[in-house]
């Protein structure tokens, strides 16, 4: 910001007699926020914008300033001190300064040295310098002490209702710009810079004007309470930001296989760690990558506590993104199903644990306040349809009548009774152990079509084997039996074929989103294999412009490979 002004003035001098005794032999804007002077957050503000050169007045421990900044720099801004043996308040502070003023130093910023802010600094010295002002007060619509009136052309009209005007009133932030005349023309007596405003105000009506700042963050600690509130938020960790290694130690554990993750993807990693007994466990560090990273815990307990079989939540830290889990080993149903012997009991348990989450899940989830994500419905159809168009068709618009076969997918589904799905129940998230099978990333559950979990695994692109379609009817049966289903064979199976056709439009998005888009060559692999999957699901529920598209697509990627 070339014109922005080079020099700032932080007051740094008051007593901090409020935050006592916290300040008793350290100035307020030195206590510390983040592991650094709370000035520093300021300075680095003024900094970006362009500021090479702070003036900050001492008088309260005037040493502990100069431990907190030796060098008298910062990066490569200089810092100088204005020490005040007697102290001369706000006004005659700025007026004590003006001696260090350069030739250049036509504006001036001033910032109180215990405000946090997050105020656009371009934007308000811009409205500062296009308007003309010998002073802009940055301010606030709330506060509290909201006493400073500016008209609806932006004037200050009055401060601390001093003057009886009635005005709209806001809360004036500690920051603000002067012009060098302004603060050449606070007298050395003033007490508080408060008094020069409204001496400008009465002398010279529209000298002093308001920026409104409409940022989120703006503080002044006035109470021990509030600063240690805001301590604390600052100083939480960054969630999913732990080293690995220390991510074990919290609970105890150390890592069984290095720094590389087992698995990982959308914002978790996964790692397998040991206690010094030898029992091992399953570490996830996750970050805020998808909002449902921070749920898994809180459902995870809940399902295993309904009978779902699910691995049991051993201990976490939702602050650092902290997940401890039970080992189930590194089988998943992918894996079995690599073997000449198709895996069906595996299959077969899966199917009946989804039916408990189906039966008993909603209620569990309920019960315990557990949020969920957006149920299924119109809205997330439709952007699982769009994620297939954006990605698969690549800007290709899909015709007016493919759109709306596309539509009444939705319809059928919304006309079912919403359960509780695992939204993404495939091979690779089945692990298999003692011949049980147990659920797994399920961070994306949430109520939905039963039918949309039963087509997610018939129709899982992963199962490549041998016979699978006439395993498919195997699945279809089986499932129909644990779903307890009432109606006739077709319908079942119709259900199932407009579900299979909704996720794998989505699940073809997804591959040719990661493959084209993301660099992950192994998702776009499974893409020919989900748009031929694809074209049989859409062929059997009579989806028929679907099914020729799907298989077209299926065609061209096969040549392309």
């Amino acid at each position: 910001m070339p014109d922005f002004p080079k020099t700032a003035f932080i007051l740094g001098a008051g007593l901090g007699t409020r935050l006592r005794p916290l300040t008793e032999h350290c100035p307020k804007p030195l206590l510390p926020l983040g592991g650094k002077p709370m000035v520093e957050r300021a300075i680095a503000q003024l900094y970006a914008a362009g500021t090479r050169r702070f003036l900050i007045n001492t008088h309260h421990c005037p040493e502990a300033w100069t431990q907190a900044f030796p060098t008298g720099r910062w990066q490569d801004a200089e810092i100088q001190f204005v020490h005040e043996p007697v102290l001369l308040e706000t006004g005659g502070g700025l007026a004590n300064i003006t001696q260090f003023l350069g030739a250049d130093d036509a504006h001036l910023v001033v910032w109180n040295g215990d405000i946090l802010a997050g105020v656009n600094l371009a934007e308000a010295y811009a409205h500062h310098t296009t308007n003309g002002a010998e002073a802009t007060l940055v301010v606030r619509e709330k506060g509290p002490n909201a006493n400073v009136r500016i008209t609806d052309d932006g004037f200050v009209t009055d401060l601390r209702d001093r003057l009886g005007k009635t005005d709209p009133s806001y809360q004036y932030t500690g920051i603000c710009f002067v012009t060098r005349a302004f603060a050449a023309g606070v007298p050395p007596a003033s007490v508080s810079l408060v008094e020069h405003f409204l001496t400008r105000v009465q002398a010279t009506p529209g000298s002093v004007q308001g920026y409104l700042d409409t940022s989120t963050h703006w503080h002044d600690l006035g109470t021990v309470e509030e600063y240690q509130q805001v301590k604390a938020e600052i100083e939480k960790p960054v969630r999913g930001a732990i080293a690995t290694a220390d991510a074990a130690k919290l609970f105890g554990y150390t890592l069984t296989a290095g720094e590389a993750p087992l698995k990982g993807g959308s914002g978790r990693r996964f790692h397998r760690v040991a206690k010094p007994d030898g029992s091992t466990a399953m570490l996830c560090i996750y970050d805020d990558a998808r909002p449902e990273n921070l749920g898994y815990g809180r459902l995870g307990h809940t399902l295993f506590a309904a009978g779902i079989h699910v691995p049991q939540v051993l201990a976490e830290d939702t602050d650092a993104g902290v997940l401890v889990m039970e080992d189930l080993g590194d089988t998943d149903l992918w894996s079995l199903s690599q073997q000449p012997t198709f895996p069906w009991p595996a299959v077969a348990s899966a199917l009946e644990q989804v039916a408990h989450l189906h039966r008993l899940g909603a209620e569990a989830v309920q019960t315990a306040g557990v949020p969920l994500m957006e149920p299924f419905g119109d809205k997330l159809y439709a952007w699982e349809r769009q994620y297939f168009t954006d990605n698969v068709l690549a800007g290709r618009k899909p015709d007016r009548d493919l759109q709306n076969e596309m539509a009444t997918l939705a319809k059928e589904l919304n006309a079912r009774p919403p359960v509780l799905v695992h939204r993404d129940f495939q091979s690779q998230n089945l692990l298999v152990r003692d011949g049980q099978t147990y659920l797994i990333d399920f961070q994306g559950a949430r109520l939905g079509c039963a039918f949309y979990d039963y087509a997610s695994l018939a129709f899982d692109p992963y199962l490549t084997c041998k016979d699978m379609d006439l395993w498919r009817i195997e699945i279809e049966d089986h499932a129909r039996e644990v779903a307890d289903w009432k109606g006739s064979l077709d319908e079942f199976s119709h259900l199932l074929h407009i579900a299979a056709t909704q996720r794998l439009l989505q699940a073809c998005g997804a591959y040719a989103f990661l493959g084209r888009k993301q660099g992950r060559a192994d998702f776009l692999a499974h893409l020919p294999q989900g748009l031929r999957n694809l074209t049989i699901a859409a062929s059997l529920c009579g989806k028929r412009r679907i099914a020729r598209l799907a298989e077209e697509l299926a065609g061209a990627t096969a040549v392309s490979r």
